[in-house]
Parts: structure tokens; C-alpha cells; sequence
């Protein structure tokens, strides 16, 4: 049976749906009511008894299988599978196609070594939502490893990784050499939290609601920022997600209680919806990832452009973003290029998708909060947006500009030093 949210609208209703529903499944696949939002439910549910539910007045809401957003060396192809996406390779990628680059030099264009003068992130927890992260990675010494076990589908598992693509992530995001790694990536004082998912909307509401409930609870002190590299690979509003839909109910409740969050802008433009490379549009950001509250973030390549059609930075989803009123989408940008990280271990390609470009805007994040940990997640936000370098290509291809570690630091410093 699949999974769907119902969501209750009176005491009266809960109490009739659980008489229907309590007795129904294993312990398995109990029916569940979500910490920060009582009124919801997410359970299996035949066909008879999703009718049933809404007889008695309950919204229906469908469970969405979202997709990681990989990148690739220019030339291979991927696929997308039914599962939360295995990147199927053509052939072997080719290392003369990533120059002799790597995460060190995509970190050195955001400046985040300059910025690593006043703080490197410590005081943080960085939550790396995604396809897990390898235990084994030499990255993330245990001392930096966040020991809050979130009660999801992977609870006791979130430190593996079957895939490679958490992995990169959590590496753009918080690798230490000094923790013996190959790389430092943007926050590497920062702790990290592995939060492996089937990336479907019930794990993924489940994740956000352990979140808010380990922050309520103390077991998560501190600053925290949880970095999504995931999407819907589309190309028109899907209807199966409004606006209203319990999972981003979910990450709003967490922004609300102070965490920071931000997206990747998809990988949509030109290999999913065959758009015209070197146009700001049409919108190819949906859902979470073109909130206002989120920090929504695109890519470019060394040369700073997602307008080249000769490289495959131009998939970078434009704006203004579906769900966008108060912003414009993406939000920034952030190089991807190079040998990086993947799975135990690395992997040249000539980008990284918007997945490697959303866990920079993490760890800079983290290092805002660890110079000013009081800032709201808004706040953190408008620095980043505030502080970028300009580039000349649209906002609704390139934001405010490139992301710069350095310049949202100081700014950060500065209102620290006023407050």
C-alpha cells in the first residue's frame, strides 16, 4: 500500500480515523502523527480507506518520491530509477574533462579560506539530507559526527551510503583535512548530522519533524543548518505538491524554530526540459526549492556562467521560482567543477549538479552562525544574498551573484560586534 498524509481539521476527526486505521497495518507501517504538526497523519492506505478518511473530512495529501540531482562529466548520460536515483553511467568518466581541478579550487571561488581567518564553522551542526553518508570517509572524525540518531526510515543507518551522492555532499559542505581527509570542504569546524532518506515526502517530514523535536527537546543545541539536494525533475508545477502539502508544513515548522535551510535549484533547464541554454527562463524551480523562506541555490562553472552551451552548467534551473513572491530564484550561485568526494571515494566530473552547489551555501551558512548564532534563519539569508559577488547573467540564472564565504563572514561580524 502507498503512504499518503491526511491531515484533520477537529479532536473528533483524529479519534474517528484512528478507530479506522489503528488496527490495520504492522508495526512496521504503523500510521504516524507528526510531532510538529498533530493534526497530520501519514499512514498506508488502501484506496477504500483513503476514501474513508476523506469522508470524514480530512485533507488527502499524496506521498512524493523526490530525485537526487547528480552531476555528470558532459558527455555520460543519467537516469533516473524508481528508487531515490543511482546515476547510471554510459561510460567512464574521463579525468582530462575535469582539468586537473577540484573541490579545493571551488572552495578557493567562494573565498572560503579567507573567511576561515575569524571561524571555521565550529559551534555548528550541519544536517546533510540525503542519500547517507559513508561511515568509513576520513572526512568526519567522530568528534564531528552529530550523534543525534533521527527516528526515519534509516534510523541506526544514516552514516552509510550505498550511492556516493550524500557523501559529496556532506563533504562540499564540512570535509577536515585535519581530520585526515583529502579536503576541506567550506565549514570544516562544523559538526555534521547524517540524515539518510528514501527521499520520499513521508521520510523526508519525518526527517524535518526530528529535527524540530530533538531541537525542542535539547538534543540538537546550537545552531543548525540542514543542506537538500534533491528535486523534482520537471518541467511544469506538479499537482501532487501544493503549497499546503504537510512535508513543507514540515520544513517551515523548522525554520520557524530557528534552523536554517537551504535547496538546490534543480538541474532542470536544458537536460530535462531542453530549454534554450542560454536563457534566464522559464521557470524550472519547484516546489521547497523556490520557497522565499529557503536559500534556493544554482551553479556555474569556472568561468562563472551557466549560459555556455558548451558545458553542462547550463541544466541550472532559472527562476523566478514557483512558490517565489518576496525573492526572485535562484538565490545565488556556486561553482561545481573538479574532483570531489563520492561515496569512500572520489570522482572527476565537470559539474556537480546544483546538489554541489547547495552544500556550499550550507557551510557558509554555518560559518555565519558560528561568528553570529543568534541570527534568524531570514537573516542568514539576506547575508548571503547581500554579500555576492555580482555576476552579469540574469537574476533568474545566477541570483545575487556567486556565493562569498569571506563577505558574508564580515558582514556577520559586523552585526555581531553592534548586537
Amino acid at each position: 500500500m502507498d503512504r499518503i498524509f491526511a491531515r484533520f481539521h477537529s479532536p473528533q476527526q483524529k479519534v474517528d480515523a484512528l478507530q479506522k486505521v489503528a488496527f490495520s497495518h504492522d508495526p512496521e507501517s504503523a500510521p504516524k502523527f507528526l510531532f510538529s504538526q498533530p493534526d497530520v497523519l501519514h499512514t498506508p492506505a488502501t484506496d477504500e480507506m483513503r476514501a474513508e478518511l476523506a469522508a470524514l473530512g480530512a485533507d488527502i495529501f499524496e506521498d512524493v518520491q523526490f530525485k537526487v540531482m547528480p552531476g555528470h562529466d558532459g558527455d555520460d548520460e543519467y537516469q533516473y530509477d524508481d528508487e531515490f536515483e543511482p546515476v547510471r553511467w554510459s561510460r567512464a568518466a574521463q579525468p582530462d574533462l575535469a582539468d586537473g581541478y577540484s573541490l579545493n579550487d571551488v572552495i578557493e571561488q567562494v573565498r572560503a579560506p579567507e573567511a576561515w581567518r575569524r571561524t571555521r564553522g565550529e559551534g555548528v551542526t550541519i544536517a546533510i539530507v540525503d542519500t547517507g553518508i559513508a561511515g568509513k570517509l576520513k572526512e568526519f572524525s567522530s568528534r564531528r559526527r552529530s550523534p543525534v540518531d533521527l527516528e526515519s526510515t534509516f534510523e541506526g543507518d544514516h552514516w552509510s551510503d550505498t550511492h556516493g551522492h550524500g557523501s559529496m555532499c556532506a563533504a562540499i559542505a564540512a570535509a577536515s583535512r585535519a581530520d585526515g581527509g583529502r579536503f576541506d570542504g567550506v565549514a570544516p569546524g562544523a559538526t555534521v548530522l547524517a540524515a539518510r532518506s528514501t527521499l520520499r515526502s513521508t521520510d523526508l517530514t519525518d526527517i524535518f519533524d526530528e529535527l524540530v523535536r530533538a531541537r525542542v527537546q535539547g538534543r540538537l543545541n546550537g545552531p543548525l543548518v540542514v543542506s537538500n539536494s534533491y528535486g523534482l525533475p520537471i518541467c511544469t508545477a506538479p499537482k501532487i505538491l501544493p503549497a499546503q502539502h504537510p512535508y513543507m508544513t514540515s520544513i517551515l515548522a523548522a525554520i520557524n524554530n530557528g534552523i536554517f535551510v537551504c535547496f538546490a535549484a534543480g538541474n532542470n533547464h536544458h537536460d530535462v526540459c531542453k530549454h534554450d541554454p542560454m536563457a534566464c527562463g522559464p521557470n524550472s524551480i519547484w516546489g521547497p526549492n523556490s520557497h522565499d523562506e529557503i536559500v534556493s541555490v544554482g551553479t556555474v562553472n569556472r568561468e562563472l556562467t551557466n549560459c555556455d552551451p558548451t558545458t553542462p552548467h547550463v541544466s541550472s534551473s532559472r527562476g523566478p521560482g514557483e512558490w517565489a513572491v518576496k525573492t526572485t530564484k535562484p538565490d545565488c550561485v556556486a561553482p561545481t567543477y573538479g574532483e570531489v568526494v563520492w561515496g569512500t571515494s572520489t570522482r572527476r566530473m565537470r559539474w556537480w549538479g546544483t546538489s554541489g552547489a547547495c552544500p556550499q551555501v550550507a557551510g557558509a551558512a554555518a560559518l555565519i552562525l558560528s561568528i553570529a548564532p543568534g541570527l534568524a534563519p531570514w537573516n542568514v539569508g539576506e547575508i548571503i544574498r547581500e554579500t555576492c559577488s555580482w555576476l552579469p547573467e540574469g537574476k533568474t540564472c545566477v541570483g545575487r551573484g556567486l556565493l562569498d564565504c569571506e563577505g558574508a563572514v564580515a558582514r556577520a561580524a559586523e552585526l555581531a560586534s553592534t548586537s
